[in-house]
């Protein structure tokens, strides 16, 4: 049991922007304009060499480390992700000439290990799923066991994927191909990183943070070249960021270091920050709610109080409508799949067709791609929608609330 007045710690993320930035050496002030372009260089060597890391590694080898989540010596791996690269012996390869910090490297690595990590949960329920995958019908058997389950819109798309695998291979839902054992790197490309540097990575010697008058000074390290050469061509800045108003007032023990990225209006922090705040105590709640719901049926929802009389419930109805969304995203997908098979099938046609017939049907995939993608826009508009009527309906299944204060959470 919780003791009453207890905190415990919380981290809670926000975002900001730097208005002020001088020289880590020098103070003199520089453009913000020209810290955005020294970012977006430091971005472009961590991307480039992200990138090559990912592919080189892009193998069932890979995954099964990983999986098995021990070293060659048999050592568990390290949550941190750098570290666990280290170990491993997978560092990042530069192009001839470049000099990176090793903290640099770091950022990498952690970048890369947090994908492959996230990929091999992928790789191993691709495997699973190509098992219970049947070629002569296109249909994937039901999960033998809980665990084995997958959501099923992420056993749809492997499902397709393990269908033009088959084709691929000289078979097809009919034929007698037998897949199994399929690995997340037989049926798509290694993915493509984001231009990000998750400085957290990193230690002292690269960037650090501090926080005086309510701004944030970072101090980092960036490029003063798009291929620096040597340690001289790496200068230090310290940026100013102005605290966000709503953060004022909280108790806050420990600003972490921020992810670094490009947008449109230039270079954003994403920051990570750990306040305290009132110890849950679960056994003090007086009241509890219970939400059940699906987009297709009725939501009930159910209210049941402590009070002098013992226990009283409540209970309400609540009917989901989309208006008409769903219907509309129905149609839009079975259009945009029936595009994608004639585009498919024309494709395979203009193959061996002749010069001048080829040329017709290449007019008339561009007709049909042009369509694909203006109905997948009108897709995503209607998901967007329908998303917002869903958060204003969707309820936690069950939210404890103190009889002190009833507090609504979505």
């Amino acid at each position: 049991m919780t003791r009453p007045g207890s905190t415990a710690p919380r981290q809670f993320a926000f975002t900001t922007r730097a208005h002020v930035a001088v020289d880590g050496v020098t103070g003199e002030p520089i453009g913000l304009d020209d810290v955005d372009t020294r970012v977006g260089w430091l971005l472009d060597l961590i991307t480039a060499a992200s990138g090559e890391l990912v592919s080189r590694l892009w193998q069932p080898a890979t995954f099964d480390v990983l999986a098995a989540g021990l070293d060659r010596q048999d050592r568990r791996l390290p949550a941190q992700g750098h570290v666990a690269a280290a170990r491993l012996g997978w560092t990042p390869i530069y192009p001839v000439g470049v000099y990176v910090p090793s903290r640099v490297s770091r950022v990498v690595t952690a970048q890369v290990m947090a994908t492959l990590r996230t990929l091999a949960y992928r790789d191993t329920a691709i495997t699973a799923l190509s098992a219970r995958f049947d070629p002569t019908t296109g249909v994937v058997a039901p999960p033998a066991g809980p665990g084995d389950a997958v959501p099923p819109a992420f056993a749809r798309g492997v499902r397709r994927q393990l269908i033009a695998r088959a084709r691929r291979g000289g078979g097809a839902p009919g034929g007698p191909l037998r897949i199994t054992d399929v690995r997340i790197t037989d049926v798509q490309e290694p993915p493509q990183t984001s231009a990000m540097a998750r400085l957290s990575a990193a230690d002292r010697q690269l960037a650090q943070i501090t926080s005086t008058n309510g701004e944030l000074v970072l101090t980092v390290k960036l490029p003063t070249c798009p291929v620096p050469a040597g340690r001289a061509q790496w200068r230090s800045v310290r940026l100013t960021a102005t605290i966000p108003a709503h953060l004022f007032g909280r108790a806050i023990t420990d600003w972490h270091l921020p992810t670094l990225v490009i947008d449109g209006r230039g270079l954003l922090w994403r920051c990570a920050a750990t306040e305290m705040v009132p110890a849950a105590d679960l056994t003090a709640g007086a009241v509890a709610v219970g939400v059940d719901w699906s987009p297709s049926t009725l939501g009930a929802a159910a209210i049941v109080a402590e009070g002098p009389g013992g226990l009283s419930s409540d209970y309400r109805g609540w009917t989901y409508d989309d208006r008409g969304l769903g219907i509309k995203l129905a149609r839009l997908q079975a259009e945009g799949q029936l595009l994608h098979a004639k585009a498919a099938r024309l494709t395979r046609l203009a193959a061996t067709a002749p010069p001048e017939v080829r040329a017709q049907l290449e007019e008339k995939i561009a007709v049909l791609d042009e369509h694909r993608t203006a109905v997948g826009i009108k897709r995503g508009c209607l998901s967007i929608c329908q998303a917002a009527l869903s958060d204003s309906f969707s309820c936690c299944r069950w939210l404890c609330f103190s009889s002190a204060s009833m507090m609504r959470q979505t």
